[in-house]
């Protein structure tokens, strides 16, 4: 299996936990709407904006992939992929159904982009950066 299947198949799975959790997060908000003293924390979302034949983005995957094994218990990590008409008209659904439209509209042209999202706040955005330290930072940053 090469690299780019891999790191898709990685991401799927990153995107169906964290969709999980968001399906965790509006039970629970649900369950507890009348109590103030529950209180309901999601992880921050990682969201990759990714192509197959972008080659920014072949030369981020190994990166991410570590990044992905290391931070996927505390971070959400979301595919949105422009390869084609299919996978980008996908892309917009998922978008829009994390609250995601604005910003994916305003970036779907600017692959190998990676934001990371605190509720609907974007608190870091950048595109084309290969230097793994500036991840971890962000990361750890996003996470406290």
């Amino acid at each position: 299996m090469n690299t780019k299947r891999i790191f898709t198949a990685a991401l799927s799975i990153a995107l169906l936990l964290s969709v999980s959790s968001i399906s965790s997060f509006a039970t629970t908000t649900a369950k507890s709407k009348g109590s103030k003293a529950a209180v309901t924390k999601t992880k921050p979302k990682v969201v990759i904006i990714r192509a197959d034949w972008c080659s920014a983005c072949q030369q981020l995957e190994p990166t991410m992939m570590g990044l992905m094994q290391e931070y996927g218990g505390k971070l959400d990590f979301v595919m949105l992929d422009v390869t084609n008409d299919e996978t980008t008209a996908q892309a917009t659904a998922k978008a829009k159904s994390l609250g995601l439209s604005s910003f994916f509209e305003a970036n779907k042209k600017m692959t190998s982009t990676v934001a990371i999202f605190k509720g609907k706040k974007s608190v870091f955005k950048t595109a084309r950066n290969f230097n793994r330290a500036d991840y971890v930072a962000a990361f750890n940053k996003a996470i406290k």
